[in-house]
């Protein structure tokens, strides 16, 4: 395995299988992010995926991966939710990928990283009739797909203040 591979694994260790979620502010502004930073890759590759914002990096980009990158956490054969489960292994995708050198996957190597702060400070979500379903909030994903969305902050620090901030 190689850095980053081996750093994706031990982040993605320190994640739950979250059944009930305490709703921070934080998920919200990493959820958008997220759908910004999928939106913008998308558009630039020109394509059209099934189940967005949840899809493959290595397909998406023509590249196949080594079943051993897969097995190498396999923890993730034990979540129950399976759209936090194919994030998980995209990020193991794109990690992989741009350790072996391939530009695309280095060019873009952040892509995930929103969606992993949400799951890594808790958050959990599923999708439901088109709708990203976090806590009690719902995200229709035709509306977001299509929406120019503003860069948002995603420091460690940032996100504390967020989730600090009394209602």
């Amino acid at each position: 395995m190689g850095y980053l591979l081996n750093k994706a694994v031990e982040r993605l260790k320190s994640i739950n299988d979250v059944t009930e979620e305490k709703l921070q502010e934080s998920h919200h502004v990493l959820i958008v992010e997220y759908f910004r930073r999928v939106n913008l890759f998308l558009d630039m590759k020109a394509i059209n995926i099934d189940r967005y914002p949840i899809f493959s990096f290595a397909k998406t980009i023509g590249e196949t991966i080594n079943n051993e990158v897969y097995d190498c956490l396999p923890k993730l054969n034990i979540f129950q939710n399976v759209y936090m489960k194919a994030v998980c292994y995209s990020f193991l995708e794109i990690s992989e990928l741009a350790d072996r050198g391939v530009q695309e996957a280095y060019k873009h190597i952040d892509l995930f990283e929103p969606i992993i702060k949400f799951m890594e400070r808790g958050g959990s979500f599923t999708i439901r009739q088109g709708e990203m379903m976090v806590g009690d909030s719902a995200y229709p994903l035709n509306y977001w797909r299509d929406k120019v969305i503003e860069e948002q902050d995603i420091s460690e620090r940032t996100l504390q203040i967020l989730d600090e901030r009394p209602f």
